[in-house]
């Protein structure tokens, strides 16, 4: 990610000035001016000039009056620098690796064969209960192992189920 570079202290005092120009404040003596332009300044120096020009934005969309300087700091506690373009490809390829491992456990699930993926893939496989680690060190889906997965019933109990059955039998003898 590229460095940014904090806006120099001549750019901080014409971001205010924007500011002041645009929204009205309390009429006021020169040298309280003064003060409060140099304090704004120590609070808003090291800013990126990007992270300046939101604050300016946003504070000409929110306030009627020049804001105090906790509302421009907490403008800027708002603001998210743009991503790179390297770090918006990085995210995409996760989000991809995601679904196909989503894709793959599902496919396991369902008996298909493993194939050739990560080893983490199946070691996380293995703890979930899809997978089957054989002696030799290799894979298997359990649902392969252990056939295709069946529905249990209990056994019929020998009794009135199947007296109650046999009955009709007897009848027709």
């Amino acid at each position: 990610m590229p460095v940014v570079q904090p806006a120099s202290p001549a750019r901080v005092t014409k971001r205010l000035e924007h500011l002041d120009a645009m929204l009205p404040r309390r009429a006021q003596d020169d040298d309280a001016g003064e003060l409060r332009t140099s304090g704004y300044l120590a609070l808003l120096i090291g800013q990126p000039d990007e992270a300046l020009a939101f604050m300016v934005r946003e504070a000409c969309r929110r306030f009627n009056w020049f804001p105090t300087a906790k509302q421009l700091l907490d403008i800027l506690a708002e603001y998210r620098a743009p991503q790179s373009e390297q770090a918006v490809a990085l995210l995409e390829c996760q989000r991809f690796a995601d679904q196909a491992f989503a894709t793959w456990l599902g496919n396991v699930d369902d008996g298909q064969p493993i194939g050739d993926v990560p080893e983490q893939w199946c070691r996380i496989a293995v703890e979930r209960g899809l997978v089957r680690r054989l002696s030799d060190g290799s894979y298997m889906s359990r649902a392969l192992y252990h056939g295709p997965f069946k529905a249990w019933a209990p056994e019929p109990r020998v009794g009135s189920a199947l007296l109650s059955a046999a009955e009709p039998m007897r009848e027709a003898a």
